[in-house]
Parts: structure tokens; sequence; C-alpha cells
């Protein structure tokens, strides 16, 4: 089981990013995430798809979040072979993804259909040091998960979010 730490922030000015990304040779992926779900159960398990030019790769992950004093994430994450039966699907949504390794990190610029967000995964001291390397404001990283995001998004709109969201189906 691994812990996976990170930090999230909305990405304001692409054109910056890329220009200190520069030099690093992205894995472009295009990623189909379901989350499936279970009452009286605290934990989700999420499908997620990833194509790229490498192919297809299909994983199930059991997701368990862990509350940290600092203003980081923490996830247990843990690979399962197969999806239980009683879990029913619960949401689901869509990205294209810029994978770079940079600074010892692995560095994500995700494009969803409501907006650019930058995920900075590794060592903890590693993923502050280049945030702000990459000029993003430590106060400023986002805690909420898409989900949450994209529902927020929506009633700024006053839209009724979705469970099943992606390009073309916001």
């Amino acid at each position: 089981m691994a812990i996976e730490i990170e930090l999230k922030f909305k990405v304001r000015n692409l054109d910056n990013l890329w220009k200190k990304l520069k030099g690093a040779e992205p894995n472009i992926l295009y990623i189909h995430d379901e989350v499936f779900g279970k009452k009286r159960i605290d934990y989700k398990i999420r499908k997620r798809t990833e194509i790229s030019a490498k192919g297809i790769n299909v994983e199930h992950q059991r997701t368990i979040p862990v509350k940290n004093k600092d203003k980081t994430k923490k996830i247990i994450e843990e690979t399962i072979n197969r999806l239980p039966n009683s879990f029913k699907s619960e949401n689901s949504y869509e990205k294209i993804r810029f994978l770079f390794k940079r600074g010892g990190c692995e560095v994500s610029v995700d494009f969803y259909p409501i907006g650019v967000y930058c995920e900075i995964e590794g060592n903890e001291k590693k993923i502050k040091k280049l945030a702000k390397k990459l000029g993003f404001d430590l106060e400023k990283s986002i805690k909420k998960n898409v989900d949450l995001i994209y529902c927020d998004w929506c009633k700024k709109r006053n839209r009724k979010p979705r469970l099943h969201w992606g390009f073309g189906k916001i």
C-alpha cells in the first residue's frame, strides 16, 4: 500500500507553467476515472482507464483519505484485482493529462472541461520546493477533489451537476 502526498493548484497562466516545465518530455494520457462506492463503507474504489501512446491500462484502486495536519493531502491507495459486485458506480469524469518528471516529483497538468489543474506528487519537502519554483503559492493549494471542484463550478453557473461528466458532457 502506497501513501500518496500531493498538492493541487488551479492553473491560471498555462503559458507560464509550460515555460517552467520546458525541457521535460511529458507522457500524454487520456484518463477516464469511474468511482464506485457502497453505503456504510468509508472507502471508494476508483477504476482508472488510461490511454496513451504506450497502450491502454485499466486499474482498480481502493482509496482511503487520511486527514493530515499540514496543507498536504495524503491518500492510502491499494491496487486490487477486481471490483466487488456490491459496489455501484457513483460518478465518473475524464481528463487529458500531461505527466512530467521534475525535481524528484511527478507533475500532472490536467485538462478538465472545467479548467486546468496541476498536481505535484512526491516527497513533501520536494513538492513544496517544486511548487514554489513553478510559481504556485502554497497557501492557495486546493484541498478539494475534482468532484467537489466540479460541483462548485456548476453552482457558480447555476447548473445541476451530472454524475458522469467529461468533454462534451458538462
